[in-house]
């Protein structure tokens, strides 16, 4: 039962980032799969405190996604790694195809599962986990300094679902192919070794609430468990797993042969796995929910400050073309020499922009042509024509 739960929870994800992106691929929905993704948050975090502002085509779903993991990772360790993350799903299907071809593995049951043919010893193994520290701290180090998402062309979980996204190139699918491919050869190596996410999670999860308790009464030392955990991790012989690397899949329990040897506990209070589940969904619901709360944008622009007199009002865009700084700091400067135009905000994550204006001397109309208005290319010396066009407009009055 306990993996039918698992494994419906993994695909009902996996699924919702396959239509999330091929629904902006074409065209039925606004949003798409990075603004869904909690490294996200931790990419623009920096601008959010120093500068209030997104990062790139980051957005409040990002940040307040990466907060809810957080509290769900000091519960229940990495169990979003496990439960939910689409890229560890494919990657656990990966290593299981690596098993099932592995030569030792033909007779062997699914409970008893061997590591890869070429699986490092467990000091190496260890060694190598720390390798996503470099690369979580070269990521962020990159993108606070060139104000981009650097990682997109080589992002397995951005690759994979965005539906050939903005900046993924054809080199980018062999690449992706590769860190993932290596879970033939060791079990989840991705997750393992490189995962910038996973390495941000590993000492929070350290702390988790939750852990797998073994009672020394029911073990028999059969060391199944130690067989069965796709990470690699120690089971056998510990009182509690406690390692900031346990996702909570519940794959040693499953494998165990005796009941009760193996629980999923909190403190010496049994859990069972569908409040693992409960948990996990709420904390993304809440996650989602409180983005609406979230109202740091993109890029602000003031034209002029508005007279005693003036007849303010608001309009909102919801425009193609802005997709993140650059294009919103562009679309910002097709308004600058227009009449009226007094402020502008862009929520590029959403695609939305947001213009205060004087009515005495312009109107939604007017700021709607000059924002879909010839682009100037400085780099090519041309104008570039419908690089901006308004999908609808939402006017609403200044209060």
């Amino acid at each position: 039962m306990t993996r039918v739960l698992r494994r419906t929870l993994q695909a009902v994800v996996l699924l919702a980032a396959i239509w999330a992106g091929l629904a902006l691929a074409f065209g039925w929905s606004r949003g798409g799969v990075e603004r869904f993704c909690p490294f996200g948050g931790l990419e623009t975090l920096w601008s959010v405190v120093t500068r209030q502002a997104f990062t790139c085509a980051m957005g409040p779903y990002n940040l307040t996604l990466l907060v809810a993991l957080l509290l769900m990772t000091l519960v229940a360790r990495k169990a979003f790694c496990g439960w939910m993350c689409p890229v560890g799903t494919v990657a656990e299907a990966i290593s299981a195809l690596g098993q099932r071809l592995h030569p030792s593995r033909r007779g062997a049951t699914p409970a008893v599962a061997l590591p890869g043919p070429w699986a490092p010893p467990r000091r190496v193994d260890a060694g190598l986990r720390w390798l996503r520290l470099p690369v979580l701290l070269a990521l962020l180090g990159f993108t606070v300094g060139t104000g981009e998402l650097v990682f997109r062309a080589y992002d397995p979980y951005y690759v994979l679902f965005s539906a050939h996204g903005h900046d993924v190139r054809w080199w980018s699918y062999p690449i992706v192919g590769l860190l993932l491919g290596a879970a033939v050869v060791i079990p989840m190596a991705w997750c393992r070794y490189l995962c910038p996410l996973g390495g941000a999670l590993w000492p929070v999860a350290r702390f988790g609430v939750l852990r797998l308790r073994r009672d020394a009464r029911a073990c028999v030392d059969c060391g199944r468990c130690d067989a069965a955990c796709p990470h690699g991790l120690a089971v056998a012989g510990r009182e509690a797993v406690t390692s900031g690397e346990c996702t909570l899949c519940l794959e040693c329990s499953r494998a165990c042969g005796e009941r009760g040897a193996l629980t999923l506990s909190a403190g010496r209070v049994r859990v069972p796995a569908w409040a693992l589940v409960a948990l996990l969904a709420a904390g993304t619901v809440a996650g989602l929910v409180a983005a609406e709360h979230v109202a740091f944008a993109s890029v602000r622009r003031t034209y002029q400050a508005a007279s005693a007199d003036a007849d303010l009002r608001r309009v909102s865009f919801d425009v193609d073309g802005v997709r993140c700084v650059d294009t919103a700091g562009i679309a910002a400067g097709q308004l600058a020499a227009t009449p009226g135009a007094v402020a502008f905000t862009a929520f590029a994550a959403d695609h939305r922009v947001t213009i205060e204006y004087d009515a005495r001397h312009t109107d939604p109309d007017r700021l709607q042509k000059a924002l879909e208005g010839p682009v100037w290319d400085a780099r090519t010396g041309e104008f570039r024509f419908g690089v901006f066009k308004v999908r609808e407009i939402l006017p609403e009055e200044v209060p």
